[in-house]
């Protein structure tokens, strides 16, 4: 149990009656957010030196399990928030000690994938285009955009850089109009033309140079996927605690049968998501400890890092059926908006799209590294 963990669990009651709100807001509200940066939960991965508590996975993951049973939007904002410290490692030190020289509760958004382009300009590059899924991009600090490097070399892979800066130097446009993590605001955002000096740029083709965290030593492969994991996990919590609400006060068919907790059928069904739950959490807290023991080993190779990532994809599809399981034990009461299994329902859906953890592209890959066979594509 660490401070931020005890922290949090103090905001869950707060967190699930405005989980409507936020539903609604399709946004965390300022006020709850500065409310998470209070309790820590942004300075979790942020090195000691800088403020921060260098936890491990294994300590850390339970923040955002929490966070998600209580609602899944705060619990993914939360986890991505936390990025940054992973993301800075890879710029100069000098920068790194610039984002954290007021404190280490600094909040992380912006996207991976490469868009736009980014031409060089004398020390630094000019960016421009437009990146999606921007979550929590209205209450950053710092926003990461990555783009190729154009004009593009003749031969080879194309080259990429991504860039580090304030958010206010990006526009947000408001684009997330869809059914699951709603309330994540991960919208696009729109750079024209936007210097970025080389101090504030990098690349994820190799580690850091100067690891501030253990975990530093990590590919980003190798890192990330454990949250997004783990909020899935805590939604399906979530569902559990619902299903099992309901079952204590449910009379089904208007008191023409027992309590519906009493019912055999009932048991056996949460029974089994209970058993289901506890598998995957099982799962997803080796990876967290393999992650920490891997430190002392030296980075994972290739295949090690595919394995870990259908291990994590798995967690985030037993999640689903085990929010899937709760809707259907609910009967007609899931249909309603006054319970948020229907809310949670689309939430785990919405984690289990993202790449990281999806099954369509995970599985695959893991079975040739097992099996010893190539990856096609140069996976």
């Amino acid at each position: 149990m660490t401070a931020t963990l005890d922290s949090v669990q103090a905001l869950v009651p707060e967190i699930s009656g405005r989980a409507e709100e936020i539903e609604q807001a399709r946004d965390v509200p300022l006020d709850l957010v500065e409310k998470l940066r209070a309790a820590g939960v942004f300075s979790r991965y942020v090195p000691r030196s800088h403020g921060g508590q260098e936890l491990w996975p294994i300590e850390a993951v339970t923040v955002i399990e929490e966070l998600a049973r209580a609602d899944g939007s705060v619990g993914w904002i939360s986890a991505v928030g936390s990025e940054g410290s992973a993301f800075y490692a890879y710029l100069p030190p000098e920068t790194y000690d610039k984002i954290y020289a007021d404190g280490p509760n600094v909040i992380h958004s912006g996207s991976i994938m490469p868009r736009g382009s980014a031409v060089r300009d004398g020390d630094g590059y000019r960016f421009t285009g437009q990146w999606g899924f921007a979550s929590g991009c209205t209450h950053a600090d710092y926003i990461c955009l990555q783009s190729f490097v154009e004009p593009r070399e003749e031969g080879g892979p194309p080259k990429t850089v991504f860039g580090i800066v304030p958010a206010k130097d990006v526009k947000i446009v408001d684009t997330w109009y869809v059914n699951g993590l709603k309330g994540t605001a991960s919208r696009d955002l729109v750079a024209e033309d936007l210097f970025v000096p080389e101090e504030w740029t990098g690349s994820f083709q190799s580690i850091p140079t100067v690891p501030r965290h253990p975990l530093d030593q990590r590919s980003m492969l190798a890192r990330f996927g454990l949250e997004f994991a783990a909020t899935g996990l805590g939604i399906a919590q979530g569902a559990l605690d619902d299903i099992i609400a309901i079952a204590h006060d449910k009379i089904p068919l208007a008191g023409m049968q027992p309590r519906l907790g009493s019912d055999p059928v009932l048991q056996h069904m949460v029974g089994n998501l209970a058993i289901d739950l506890h598998m995957a959490r099982t799962l997803l807290h080796d990876v967290a400890l393999s992650d920490q023991a891997s430190v002392s080993t030296g980075p994972p190779d290739n295949a090690t890092s595919l394995i870990r990532r259908a291990k994590l994809a798995r967690v985030g599809s037993v999640s689903a059926s085990v929010v899937d399981g709760a809707y259907l034990a609910s009967g007609t009461t899931g249909l309603f908006d006054s319970s948020p299994l229907g809310r949670r329902l689309r939430d785990v859906r919405a984690v289990t799209q993202h790449y990281l953890l999806s099954i369509r592209y995970a599985f695959m890959p893991a079975g040739a590294a097992v099996l010893g066979e190539p990856l096609p594509g140069g996976m």
